[in-house]
């Protein structure tokens, strides 16, 4: 593939996972919004809701105040039609269009609404006859033709002996349906077999759902509430505003791709010795060191200001990177308490040693641990740990040869790798490392620190885990015959 459609492609793969995450960042963001919207629809369609309970629930408690007054008891049974009245005509709001007293044979006693009517028969009513029989009726009806909200009850003399009713009643029309929806985006709509009506002028609602209402049957078929968005240009908008942006999106994709395309086909010339290096790097054919290297020949061989100046950066970022490797490198080697070799730079070179005796070289290895160094640990704190383990460190580095190899094993145990050194000489040197730490004075800790080591020589065939099993059985035995001296392997 050529330079030019590697360079083509690459750069579409990255765009378009640039984009389609953007897209998905979009659509993200519409999907949120639109879960803000319906819930502000859920949240508006709960007030509707508890404006029409809290309605409800006013036409009992109206009703409930005239019956607990004693007076109004006194005139259903004097059939006191102005005292009924004066009483009445306090408590209608636009909670309570209609406040009637009935006696037990369903005539009409008095009239909140209207001083000089009363009389009227309206035992033949579907909510009177409720509740005389039922004590209570809630629910929709007729009242003075017109369909009502209309809450019913059987007045009693002492809570017993029933003298009459009260009818409490809220007109459905055009402005309580308005006053449900009041500072809402919501529509409201009341439907029966005679009539229909709506808060606002728009013919439908949008998304309709019914109002969840606990009103008992009546005479007034098919009456229910129902709820909607009164206009969906809000959720149009936003879709309209997704819309644009994917076309926007696509449009600048198109032009973008034109235009890398002739800019490519004019300037590829210039940098395609130096994309290739990269795709070398890129591609594992060269390291890093390579990189600068091959970048610095092609500096000098290109006449360009343009290009001069991309590979003297290039080179010395490869430089820097070079660099940054290296003491990585030297990073991941170290034990970063005592500067020692770690456990994983320590097999390595344990079996670079085992390659080496392959071909006719040798070598010993000790195992070395501080002895008691849980005690003093527990005794004096990890900060004075830390500080023995360090000093032991340095004591131990200037006791061995540059050839030679020590790190940190891991915990209080240290392992030295000693190249061209039989078990005599491994000894040796190992007693003086001991001798060594056991007459040191550390600053911070008063105590003699002392070394039980462990010493295997490589022998033919030898795994790693064979000659540390070894060394790791002589230090052991060391442990065990006294601490503070060095043994070998059998």
């Amino acid at each position: 593939m050529k330079l030019y459609h590697k360079i083509l492609f690459l750069t579409l793969v990255q765009l378009g996972a640039i984009f389609s995450f953007g897209i998905y960042q979009i659509q993200s963001l519409y999907v949120t919004q639109k879960a803000a919207f319906d819930q502000k629809n859920l949240i508006q369609s709960e007030m509707i809701q508890k404006r029409f309970e809290e309605k409800l629930d006013q036409l009992q408690k109206t009703a409930q105040i005239l019956i607990n007054s004693q007076e109004v008891v006194t005139g259903i049974i004097s059939n006191d039609t102005d005292m009924l009245y004066n009483w009445s005509k306090l408590f209608l709001s636009s909670s309570a269009h209609k406040i009637h007293f009935i006696d037990l044979d369903g005539t009409i006693i008095s009239r909140g609404e209207s001083e000089f009517r009363f009389g009227d028969d309206a035992s033949k009513r579907f909510y009177v006859q409720q509740a005389l029989k039922n004590d209570t009726f809630l629910g929709i009806d007729t009242v003075d033709d017109k369909e009502c909200l209309i809450f019913a009850k059987r007045i009693r003399q002492y809570g017993e002996r029933p003298i009459g009713l009260i009818s409490v009643a809220l007109i459905i029309d055009d402005d309580l349906l308005s006053s449900l929806v009041q500072g809402t985006t919501m529509n409201i709509a009341y439907h029966s077999e005679n009539q229909t009506l709506l808060a606002t002028n728009h013919e439908a609602l949008i998304n309709a759902s019914s109002l969840h209402v606990m009103l008992q049957a009546s005479s007034v078929k098919e009456a229910s509430f129902t709820i909607g968005l009164a206009s969906d240009a809000e959720l149009h908008a936003l879709k309209e505003a997704r819309t644009n942006f994917f076309v926007s999106i696509g449009i600048a994709l198109i032009l973008f791709v034109f235009a890398l395309h002739f800019t490519l086909l004019r300037h590829l010339r210039e940098y395609r010795s130096i994309s290739q290096v990269l795709i070398d790097f890129y591609e594992d054919r060269l390291d890093i060191k390579e990189v600068g290297t091959t970048i610095k020949h092609t500096a000098q061989e290109r006449s360009t200001p343009e290009v001069k100046k991309i590979a003297e950066a290039l080179f010395n970022m490869s430089q820097k990177v070079a660099e940054t490797q290296d003491a990585l490198e030297h990073l991941s080697s170290i034990d970063q308490l005592t500067s020692l070799w770690n456990r994983r730079k320590l097999e390595e070179f344990l079996d670079q040693k085992l390659k080496e005796s392959e071909r006719g070289s040798f070598f010993s290895v000790l195992m070395i641990d501080i002895d008691r160094f849980k005690t003093i640990n527990d005794t004096c704190g990890h900060e004075i740990g830390d500080h023995v383990l360090e000093v032991t460190a340095q004591l131990m580095r200037q006791s061995v040869r540059a050839s030679d190899i020590l790190g940190r094993w891991g915990g209080e145990e240290f392992l030295l790798i000693l190249p061209q050194t039989d078990t005599q000489g491994a000894c040796v040197i190992a007693e003086q490392m001991r001798t060594k730490v056991k007459h040191h004075t550390f600053d911070h800790y008063a105590n003699t620190v002392t070394l039980s080591l462990g010493v295997a020589t490589y022998r033919s065939g030898d795994t790693p885990n064979a000659i540390l099993k070894r060394a790791d059985t002589a230090l052991y035995r060391a442990k065990n015959n006294g601490r503070d001296r060095v043994e070998h392997e059998d």
